[in-house]
């Protein structure tokens, strides 16, 4: 087994936008709240599951300065694939809350069908179910051994 094995993937970020996020991703995406911590007005989180992993929202505040931020730039040239059971739903229910909608719903050449939304921080989420054709003829590893 190599360094990382089965342990927990997390996506985890410091927003200003504390309340905006956690509403984004709680109410209009629907995803799972794992956890959610109000310690004091300086320490807030949420981990919320999304597929396979884990998005973990933390409250950035400049009330003080924190020793566990280690880079303060926001996301620049990261986005978040997350894979939903049916991608149309999700995009009708984008549109319908009128979420930031960046990328119309497409069928890719790699067999995706997807949209892309971007979130209170400026990061793009694409959202996708596999193509029924591209699930059934993908080849799973180490089969026909």
């Amino acid at each position: 087994m190599g360094m990382i094995g089965k342990g927990q993937f997390r996506f985890s970020y410091f927003t200003p936008e504390y309340d905006a996020t956690v509403a984004f991703y709680r109410d209009d995406l629907q995803l799972v709240v794992l956890e959610s911590w109000d310690r004091s007005t300086d320490d807030r989180g949420t981990l919320f599951a999304a597929a396979s992993g884990i998005i973990e929202v933390l409250l950035r505040s400049d009330a003080q300065p924190s020793s566990h931020r280690w880079d303060d730039r926001p996301p620049q040239g990261a986005f978040m694939v997350i894979e939903v059971p049916d991608v149309e739903q999700a995009y009708r229910r984008a549109a319908e809350r009128r979420l930031p909608i960046q990328q119309q719903l497409t069928t890719q050449p790699w067999g995706h069908r997807s949209f892309c939304l971007r979130e209170p921080n400026g990061l793009i989420l694409y959202l996708f179910s596999e193509v029924e054709e591209a699930a059934q003829q993908r080849v799973e590893p180490g089969a026909g051994r």
